[in-house]
């Protein structure tokens, strides 16, 4: 039970959030660099008020996402490795993606009054955006891509599909982990283009396919082993999930794999964390979608032709559904 004063705290916790925010559109970790800079000429970079800047940057020493020195300022380790665009190790997708995440929980509010807004759906997919979308996920990913390699490699994976599969991180570290496994990665276009800059380096490249398509309009093909749908369940309403099972039951081998990677949750509708607020994410970001429970999913699954469930929990609220072809 949250007690009054932690949920205060968790309040004021917006103001950290917004200040951190402020910090990236400014982009201060970016213009301080490896250097020592003045408020001052943070600001002139920035193209902010100095005074007004001077108080941001004493705020954010405050919190240790910066140090300073008598009135000079520098990055920590962390701001600069994951912040900064000139570090190796930049987070450019999830910054991106957090400061997209403002935009969208400011309209909290209007949604629950009002109801979604399918307007904002519509349309063609914006390039930039899916750009930054991509290396977002590739970023999380990077997180537990080992543990999914491990429980889907726990047996022969053959002819992996990786549907709607993004930078395809989870299939090449199933790849590594299988040596005689195959991979088609299937996404969009501008998807794809990225999903090959950040593949290119991998030993496993070379046993990777690449489909172009829609996930409702384009075959996917025939007789693979096992297929794996990795957080696109909850984007879509049961009827567009039950259609897309159906294509996936159409290409899997007897007896291949069907391996979903969602935040599903349990019956009483508020467990895991993660994944109870994860349903409040899908009102606002899906036109349909929403989060799931584990007999959900199960239900859908045993509809389309799958059996032998097993459940797999990885971290954050996010587990693996592993179905078999009937």
């Amino acid at each position: 039970m949250l007690k009054f004063d932690q949920i205060i705290q968790k309040i004021d916790q917006l103001e950290e959030a917004h200040i951190l925010l402020a910090a990236l559109e400014l982009k201060v970790f970016s213009i301080l660099d490896k250097k020592l800079l003045s408020a001052q000429a943070i600001a002139k970079r920035a193209c902010s008020q100095p005074l007004e800047t001077e108080n941001l940057l004493n705020a954010l020493v405050a919190m240790g996402a910066l140090s300073k020195k008598n009135r000079l300022f520098k990055n920590t380790p962390e701001t600069y490795k994951h912040l900064c665009e000139t570090s190796p190790h930049y987070k450019k997708g999830l910054v991106r993606l957090r400061q997209e995440d403002r935009k969208e929980w400011a309209n909290l509010l209007e949604t629950l009054k009002n109801g979604r807004d399918p307007s904002q759906h519509e349309g063609e997919d914006d390039p930039e955006f899916r750009w930054f979308f991509t290396h977002a996920m590739h970023e999380r990913s990077e997180l537990y891509s080992g543990k999914v390699a491990a429980v889907v490699a726990r047996k022969p994976v053959g002819r992996l599909l990786d549907l709607a599969g993004g930078p395809g991180s989870y299939s090449e570290a199933i790849l590594r982990k299988d040596q005689n496994a195959t991979a088609t990665l299937f996404d969009r276009k501008v998807t794809l283009e990225v999903a090959k800059e950040i593949l290119a380096p991998s030993r496993v490249f070379s046993r990777f396919d690449f489909l172009e398509g829609d996930l409702f309009q384009t075959d996917y093909g025939k007789a693979f082993d096992t297929i794996f749908f990795s957080n696109v369940l909850h984007i879509y309403n049961p009827k567009e999930n039950k259609t897309l099972f159906k294509k996936i039951h159409r290409s899997l081998v007897q007896g291949g794999r069907f391996i979903l990677l969602d935040l599903f949750l349990r019956e009483n509708m508020t467990e895991p964390y993660d994944a109870a607020l994860f349903s409040l994410t899908m009102l606002m970001f899906t036109a349909t979608g929403k989060t799931y429970t584990f007999k959900e999913t199960e239900a859908l699954l045993k509809s389309t032709g799958f059996g032998s469930f097993k459940r797999f929990p990885l971290v954050e609220g996010s587990s693996l559904i592993e179905a078999v072809k009937k």
